[in-house]
């Protein structure tokens, strides 16, 4: 069961940077407009958020998991980019990834603790 836990957590991370990382056009850092690390720091936010109301684990694992699933989705683009198209197209790509935990780690971790906090108040109230 935790294992499942662990890997269903990752893989909403991998969809949320999926999202934001590979449809970003190239030579661009928009996305229809809008950043692709806005995108990703309230996806995992939201993510984190919905994870801890509607789950019981705890809130570091939570927002480590799901930043953890965006940077595999970075990494992912990169090798991708890297081996398929332009091998210099990523010449800093450890900045990218320290760039990518720097916006995604705090969100994610304001999102699980807001979410406890909602939830802690949604059962005082019921009670």
């Amino acid at each position: 069961m935790k294992n499942k836990i662990f890997i269903g957590t990752t893989l909403v991370g991998l969809i949320i940077g999926g999202i934001a990382y590979w449809f970003q056009p190239y030579n661009r850092s928009t996305v229809l407009g809008i950043n692709m690390y806005l995108i990703m720091s309230l996806g995992a936010f939201f993510a984190s958020f919905l994870l801890r109301v509607f789950g019981n684990e705890k809130p570091p694992k939570i927002a480590l998991l799901v930043s953890l699933g965006i940077a595999l989705a970075v990494i992912a683009r990169i090798i991708y980019d890297t081996t398929f198209f332009d091998s210099t197209s990523h010449n800093l790509a450890p900045f990218e990834i320290i760039i990518c935990g720097i916006i995604t780690i705090p969100s994610a971790f304001a999102g699980t603790y807001l979410g406890l906090l909602f939830k802690k108040i949604n059962k005082r109230d019921n009670k």
